[in-house]
């Protein structure tokens, strides 16, 4: 029985050893990547975009509604010809309108991945650097969490204390 319990002991005591050196912390991913400094400049220069495009439409689209106004006002005083080169004339714009909102929505995607990624990867790195600083096994998000017990540490201030966030 001696030798059993013995036996038990040297293999539990690894198990028990890790156990207690593993710590595992949590960051509030959304919160910390929300007071970041950089998305505030982010988001302040796809603003600055979407008003560019917003200008660049805007007299497209006036055009448009022009000449749709036109159209409708003076269609049934027009012969079957005029009327179908002025839908023809509208429906063109219709297409120019619709392409540049297209394309504009493409360059707006692109725009803000090229600015967020590397506040994502400058904030992952801030993660990095707060798991090997304070010896975490894991650090997870807490959206992700469905239970934590009280022992578990938030690693949310220090992650902010990385990146100069108060």
């Amino acid at each position: 029985m001696f030798k059993k319990f013995l036996l038990f002991a040297l293999v539990m005591f690894p198990v028990v050893t890790f156990a207690q050196e593993s710590k595992i912390a949590y960051v509030n991913y959304n919160d910390v990547f929300a007071s970041m400094p950089d998305l505030k400049l982010a988001q302040d220069s796809m603003q600055k975009f979407v008003n560019e495009i917003q200008a660049q439409l805007k007299p497209l689209s006036d055009e448009l509604q022009k000449k749709y106004s036109d159209y409708v006002a003076q269609r049934d005083s027009l012969d079957k010809s005029t009327r179908e080169r002025r839908e023809q004339e509208i429906a063109g714009l219709q297409d120019r309108a619709a392409t540049f909102q297209q394309e504009a929505q493409q360059k707006q995607d692109s725009l803000q991945q090229v600015l967020v990624i590397p506040i994502h990867n400058k904030l992952q790195k801030a993660i990095n650097d707060v798991g090997t600083e304070n010896n975490y096994l894991y650090i997870v998000s807490s959206d992700a969490l469905l239970f934590a017990k009280p022992s578990v540490t938030d690693a949310t201030p220090l992650v902010k204390k990385k990146l100069g966030i108060q």
